[in-house]
């Protein structure tokens, strides 16, 4: 009994010798285990809002009414945006909330198809990582409901988050007719930055054809 005993504290006075010695190596470690399981936390949670918010659009199309996701949901579907092949499914108002599980259209511009510049934004780590795939010429299609709207992207920039000019919502901007659908998908940059808020934005402008 002794001997065993014995055997437990000298490998637990080791194991505290360890971390001692090597704190700043254990420290980047537990760091990095926190930061590869928030990753899969938050990528999971947006693979299964997807979802529910998927089902819920296909009940707003049934019913020709807004559906929300959830239950305490302050928010519906309002489109489908489909990219490369890729669908996601689009919330309204741009919450902090709302980003958490989707990419949100920001209500103080027109849903899309509708005339003016349409701003739908996302999270670079989930959803519109794909962004950095896209190129000029390449097809956004956005299924509202009622019609499917065709974008083409004309132009690609990387902005300081300052610079609000690519959500303006008349004139003319950088050869883009306002007063024609147009459409502006928002990401943060750069996509493999470690940062939570960095301060410049990845923008994607397309136009209706």
């Amino acid at each position: 009994m002794y001997a065993l005993t014995y055997k437990k504290k000298s490998l637990g006075r080791r194991l505290t010798t360890f971390i001692y010695k090597y704190k700043w190596i254990t420290l980047v470690l537990l760091l990095g285990a926190y930061q590869f399981s928030s990753g899969i936390y938050i990528f999971a949670k947006a693979e299964l809002a997807q979802r529910l918010i998927a089902r819920a659009w296909h009940k707003s199309l049934d019913f020709n009414e807004p559906v929300k996701p959830w239950p305490w949901a302050d928010t519906y579907p309002i489109a489908e945006l489909r990219i490369k092949n890729k669908n996601w499914f689009i919330l309204a108002g741009a919450s902090g909330r709302n980003l958490a599980f989707a990419p949100s259209h920001i209500s103080a511009t027109p849903k899309p198809g509708e005339q003016g510049n349409s701003v739908i934004v996302g999270h670079r780590d989930t959803q519109f990582n794909r962004l950095k795939d896209l190129q000029t010429g390449d097809i956004i299609s956005v299924n509202t409901g009622d019609n499917t709207h065709n974008f083409k992207i004309t132009q690609l920039r990387i902005a300081h988050e300052s610079q609000l000019e690519y959500m303006e919502n008349h004139e003319s901007i950088n050869g883009i007719n306002l007063d024609e659908p147009s459409l502006t998908l928002i990401t943060c940059y750069p996509f493999d930055s470690v940062l939570p808020n960095p301060t410049h934005r990845y923008i994607v402008r397309a136009v209706a054809i």
